[in-house]
């Protein structure tokens, strides 16, 4: 079994190690070493990256037969005996993280009682999951509150190995099936929380910065926490500071009054697209009152045939209603552009099945496709112009008679 040497020293980087078997992993090449300071998969934090003889590693998993670490390679490794480093910057962040939330952890246990029941810790987020769905965003900044004061301190970050048997107030899942360091190990924040946890942490609470709670999501009978430590929340905050700032500056405001000034501009944006809505609404009438004025009746019926240029799709098919309300109309639209439309609508006194006529106006355009009841109908979607339009509808309303 690979000795591990992250368990005696999580700040070792640079090691040197002999190569004890060649192999291939998931069909990628792959060694394992006498020893290693490379952070396997497993207990929640994902592997270490870094190099090996100047070879990048690429995945770091357990060969669940012996426990020895499997270190995948992007290309051959042809020394026996090889310097090998660590991704420190890799390193120290999941340390940060997983030491974060074992705080936070117990922070939410302490303050509101609810117990972590699923861990997720990845280069992009970091997430718990209680088992309380219902807690109030003040319990949840008290925990946030509690969890900064234990960082705040600077506490020892100790670890030790106890007897499995021996474990009572130790914090943990489920016991590991097997001990690879020889016991239970446990992580300890000085006065403040224990737990059973193989992975890597920081030596003192003040290396973790800060742990800011960024994003909460019910899953079912469960409540998802994200949060960010150390260098990843000073990234988060820079990212959300400056859109903030620059939201801001485009509304000439301070930016403790930017969601103010936002929600009058909501209720200003909705107040002008009602009245825009009614005014269109108002002229859509006129333009259909027109347009059946100027259009002569014959034998009970008048046939309207218009083909606009990209007419707004709402507003073509507010046409055809206002029209077809008209007894003894055919209205037969249409609108070029790049995802032509065709409206066809009829009044309640005619009998016409207008699907069939759009059905076969569509088989003129090609691909478009579309349907609808025999009063009213629309279809359309791929690339036509007025001409186009216009001989699909003349085509249709021959066969009107």
């Amino acid at each position: 079994m690979t000795e591990r040497l992250y368990y005696a020293d999580a700040y070792q980087t640079r090691f040197c190690a002999k190569v004890v078997e060649r192999l291939m992993h998931d069909g990628k090449l792959a060694v394992i070493l006498d020893q290693t300071c490379f952070y396997p998969t497993g207990g929640g934090q994902p592997h270490d990256l870094g190099r090996i003889a100047g070879v990048p590693v690429v995945n770091v998993v357990v060969r669940e037969a012996d426990k020895a670490i499997i270190h995948v390679l992007a290309d051959a490794v042809i020394v026996d005996e090889a310097t090998c480093e660590l991704d420190w910057a890799r390193r120290f962040d999941f340390m940060q993280h997983h030491t974060g939330q074992h705080i936070l952890t117990q922070a939410f246990v302490q303050t509101c009682g609810a117990q972590t029941v699923g861990f997720h810790l990845s280069a992009d987020t970091v997430t718990i999951d209680l088992d309380q769905v219902t807690l109030s965003a003040a319990q949840i900044d008290s925990a946030e509150e509690l969890a900064n004061q234990i960082v705040y301190s600077a506490r020892p970050v100790k670890t030790r190995i106890l007897d499995p048997d021996a474990a009572d107030g130790v914090r943990m899942r489920r016991l590991p099936d097997t001990l690879v360091t020889g016991g239970l190990r446990v992580v300890e924040v000085a006065d403040f929380d224990v737990t059973a946890c193989g992975g890597t942490h920081v030596q003192s609470t003040g290396e973790i910065g800060i742990i800011k709670v960024v994003k909460t999501e019910k899953r079912g009978d469960k409540l998802r926490v994200e949060f960010k430590c150390g260098g990843r929340a000073l990234h988060d905050y820079r990212v959300k500071s400056d859109v903030l700032s620059r939201i801001a500056n485009a509304l000439n405001t301070h930016f403790s009054e930017a969601d103010a000034v936002m929600a009058k501009l909501q209720e200003d944006y909705r107040s002008a697209a009602r009245a825009l809505k009614a005014a269109l609404s108002q002229l859509v009438e006129y333009e259909a009152a027109s347009l059946i004025a100027e259009t002569a009746s014959e034998n009970g019926r008048r046939l309207i045939i218009r083909v606009y240029e990209q007419r707004d799709p709402a507003e073509l098919k507010l046409l055809a209603q206002r029209l077809s309300a008209v007894d003894g109309v055919i209205a037969l639209l249409g609108s070029a552009g790049d995802k032509a439309l065709l409206i066809f609508a009829r009044s309640a006194d005619r009998t016409e099945d207008i699907n069939s006529l759009l059905k076969r106006a569509l088989r003129q355009l090609g691909d478009a496709r579309g349907g609808g009841q025999p009063n009213m109908a629309q279809g359309g979607g791929v690339p036509a112009d007025e001409v186009a339009i216009r001989r699909a509808i003349e085509d249709a309303a021959a066969q009107l008679g």
